[in-house]
């Protein structure tokens, strides 16, 4: 039983399924590359605003990344992870690597961007009311403070390393220090 304000477990995808569906999707099936739209753009298209903090930019980013999911499908392996998961570091690295090529044009005060974040429930919440996004949060709440915010703050919030540092005032050895351990830590705990 759910929760009053909580979807249930089933509003989510199904991480066997995305998994089914990429593996057709690298086999050239159409309707299977549908369906994994379907499923994961919601997800997806939360994830680019949050990072894009502009509309048109992060569907453009959603097209470029289905695109990118459609050429690259065959290298997607379900060993390794999940298929949400994967799709996830496909669009932040598409983010990224916008941002950074905008980055000069522009620069965007954090009060001015809060205004144009999305009011539905982010990826990170959406992730947490799913039993593998328990899963993960029982283990990132393992983890000392510092490892677990630079992990939270680089993955969900699209931070690089240098700009944590920067907003941290802590060395740019030091927090990838912390998510590289951090993240072995969060593997050996999911793993148990």
């Amino acid at each position: 039983m759910t929760e009053p304000n909580q979807p249930s477990i089933a509003a989510f995808p199904s991480p066997d399924g995305l998994s089914r569906l990429l593996l057709q999707v690298a086999a050239g099936d159409r309707r299977a590359f549908t369906a994994t739209y379907q499923e994961a753009a919601p997800q997806l298209f939360a994830l680019a605003l949050r990072m894009m903090k502009q509309r048109d930019l992060a569907e453009e980013v959603l097209q470029e990344v289905f695109v990118s999911i459609w050429v690259k499908a065959g290298r997607f392996d379900p060993g390794k992870g999940s298929a949400l998961a994967w799709m996830a570091a496909i669009l932040r690295n598409r983010c990224l690597d916008r941002l950074r090529t905008r980055r000069p044009e522009s620069s965007i005060a954090d009060e001015d961007a809060a205004e144009w974040t999305d009011p539905a429930p982010g990826p990170l919440d959406r992730a947490l009311r799913s039993a593998e996004g328990r899963a993960i949060w029982r283990c990132l709440d393992r983890l000392e403070p510092g490892p677990r915010n630079a992990i939270l703050r680089v993955y969900y919030e699209g931070l690089t390393h240098a700009e944590l540092a920067d907003r941290a005032t802590i060395p740019l050895g030091t927090i990838k220090s912390w998510i590289r351990r951090g993240l072995t830590r969060l593997k050996s705990c999911l793993d148990e």
